[in-house]
């Protein structure tokens, strides 16, 4: 094949690869995922505030998250709208970016295009890659930036041939500060970025030490590169320094080194051993991002992964004199080989440390490494066979490669778009069932506008964010409570309440005046498959309030009923004012002075869904003990996190921070 004919095909088999990878990144992306988590709705809801001027340099919601993917999701939603596609979208498009980075960086490292074609083939169709790119989630950002800042940095070489053996030189400072630029963004994106641009002053010490000479001409670039990463980073650092309870996640993923630290290796072992085998026996066991147990890559592009490896590991360790390439080629490549062992060794270790669990998301930041290291399998398998067997044995290797590919793709978009998406328990992590209402909502007009949905987790930034998010209609007044432990009776002539199958009230707590109810039914394999809706006819509370809490809210009845050793308390409350503030109510059982002997403390309607002139119900469940006496029944009501209680008024007078209901004998 001559040189043009070599360029066209080159240039043809790049656009089909790109071709097929935006098909799988943005096809049905109302489906797959076919719904909605709760951390994407928080990131949704994040991008938002971003156009609505609250611009943090940390959002502190969903246990803290780095702020770039939050960013460029609002720069998203100035072209799509204030919903979840803005947030898929960005996911996708940086997806692609990954991919096109990933391919300008192999080209330009090892000087081979066949050799980068082929590592983003397989990261074009692989069910891993995909299913990052379509999730609504940061960790996208980490793998960008950091091929970036390993792009820019290259730029910053330039091979001289004239010294024996080959070195490199600085091609000038402004490339170096561009790479910094872009690893001090690295900080803004995810929380491996902290282990990963460990790679790159490692990637120089290797290259002293397995090339010696090579790049001693560089270490002035790599410490401004580092320093300009340091300076960009240093906000989010000082932040972070400052507010060290606004990292969560941290806490929550390092016990197993905590345990080791203390003593008990077990659960760093257990973790090790599991973290080393996902990218090719069993990987990520949560339905949430991943087949349970299926590795990173499907059992073929294993084999070309692990020959991939041995193949950089030979290359690394082999000396120029040994070398069966050119020294400048030599070099290259082993540069090449390094750096992409070292970003898939630095991007497994939070599998490592934290386990298989959820770590399809973790380990992300080693995708550009994998990849490349797939790339450099099908290469070394493709010179082996021209050596051997001449010319078009190698192009036998790279057609089948090819054909290879192309059949995994079906299998992998099977995988994710068949299997994946589609199973109950990813339907179930993904609130099917919550979006699927929403749309109901959207598809039947006549119901509304007051609608209370009963949820199992009615917060603020968990079931609202999601349908914030989705629905699309702007004339709801929406009112979240759990229906298990609360009514909701909206301040309206009718209203609609709109009960799932897993949060179904008790009878104490059914809707009363019900003028019309419905059902519509999911898929018959799924967990909460059917959903109930009650159109009702509140009547305003005939009661005078009881006692006032605070200014927000007043006591206008309470019930008590006691079966065996359980106590129950329905307690009816009007919402006077609205609350910018988490609260709880309480009913606590005291025998005397002392604590209570028997107390919940729960809110089932959150003040971050109040309407001002609604009523609710609100039940408590109480074991007492057999032996505790006469028992007063106090309730009351206070703020988190700092436990103030809202002050009491009886009667127009102060009557402390409780407020007596009853006794009992």
């Amino acid at each position: 094949m001559n040189p043009t004919e070599s360029r066209w095909l080159h240039t043809a088999l790049f656009i089909i690869v790109l071709l097929t990878a935006g098909g799988l990144r943005f096809t049905a992306l109302d489906s797959a995922p076919p719904g909605l988590t709760h951390d994407e709705a928080d990131h949704g809801l994040d991008a938002a505030g971003v156009l609505a001027g609250v611009r943090p340099i940390y959002f502190t919601v969903g246990y803290g998250r780095e702020p770039l993917y939050d960013y460029s999701t609002a720069a998203a939603m100035l072209v799509v709208g204030e919903n979840f596609y803005a947030g898929r979208i960005t996911a996708g498009l940086y997806g692609m970016s990954l991919l096109v980075l990933t391919y300008l960086l192999v080209r330009h490292w090892s000087g081979d295009k066949w050799l980068a074609l082929a590592a983003v083939g397989a990261m074009a169709i692989s069910f891993w890659t995909v299913s990052t790119s379509r999730q609504a989630l940061r960790s996208i950002t980490l793998p960008v930036t950091y091929t970036l800042a390993a792009l820019l940095m290259l730029a910053g070489w330039r091979l001289s041939a004239d010294t024996d053996p080959p070195t490199y030189e600085r091609a000038g400072w402004g490339w170096f500060v561009l790479a910094g630029l872009a690893l001090g963004a690295m900080a803004y994106t995810y929380l491996a970025a902290r282990i990963m641009w460990g790679v790159f002053p490692a990637l120089f010490i290797a290259l002293a030490v397995t090339r010696r000479g090579s790049v001693g001409k560089l270490w002035p670039g790599l410490a401004l590169m580092l320093g300009v990463g340091a300076v960009t980073a240093a906000p989010l650092a000082v932040y972070l320094l400052n507010n060290p309870a606004a990292e969560a996640r941290v806490g929550q993923l390092s016990g197993p080194l905590d345990a080791f630290l203390a003593g008990d290796p077990a659960p760093l072992l257990v973790n090790i051993r599991a973290g080393f085998g996902m990218v090719t026996f069993s990987g990520d066991d949560l339905w949430l991002y991943n087949i349970p147990g299926r590795p990173l890559l499907p059992p073929v592009l294993s084999l070309f992964f692990a020959f991939g490896l041995l193949a950089a590991l030979v290359r690394i360790f082999t000396p120029y004199a040994k070398a069966n390439t050119l020294p400048e080629e030599h070099l290259r490549r082993g540069g090449l080989a390094l750096f992409a062992v070292g970003t898939t060794a630095a991007g497994l270790i939070p599998a490592l440390i934290t386990g298989v669990g959820a770590s399809n998301v973790r380990v992300i930041g080693m995708q550009p490494g994998l990849y490349i290291l797939i790339g450099m399998g099908v290469s070394a398998l493709a010179r082996w066979a021209g050596q051997h067997s001449g010319f078009a044995a190698q192009r036998a290797v790279s057609t089948i490669f090819a054909l290879i590919l192309s059949v995994t793709a079906i299998t992998e978009a099977q995988a994710y778009f068949g299997t994946w998406a589609n199973a109950r328990d990813v339907r179930v992590a993904y609130h099917t069932t919550l979006v699927e209402t929403l749309a109901y909502l959207d598809a039947h007009p006549q119901i509304g506008p007051d609608v209370a949905l009963s949820t199992i987790t009615p917060g603020q930034f968990h079931d609202p964010a999601v349908a914030a998010m989705v629905l699309r209609r702007d004339d709801l007044t929406l009112r979240w409570f759990d229906g298990r432990s609360a009514l909701v009776l909206p301040a309206a002539p009718q209203a609609d309440l709109i009960y799932p199958e897993i949060a179904e009230p008790p009878a104490l707590l059914d809707p009363p005046h019900v003028q019309a109810e419905r059902l519509f039914v999911l898929r018959p394999d799924d967990f909460n498959r059917r959903v109930r809706l009650a159109t009702i006819t509140p009547e305003p509370p005939a009661e005078a309030a009881l006692a006032r809490f605070g200014e927000a809210l007043s006591l206008l009845r309470a019930d008590y009923m006691l079966e065996g050793d359980t106590l129950t308390v329905l307690t009816t409350w009007r919402v006077d004012a609205e609350l910018n503030a988490e609260l709880v109510l309480f009913t606590h059982a005291m025998a005397g002075e002392g604590p209570p002997v028997a107390q919940e403390d729960s809110l089932g309607y959150p003040t971050s869904s109040w309407v001002v002139g609604d009523t609710f119900v609100q039940m408590h469940r109480l074991t007492l003990p057999s032996d505790a006496g006469p028992i007063t029944l106090m309730v009351g009501a206070y703020t988190r996190p700092d436990l103030t209680r809202l002050p009491v008024a009886a009667g127009g007078q102060p009557a402390g921070d409780a407020f007596p209901i009853g006794t009992l004998p």
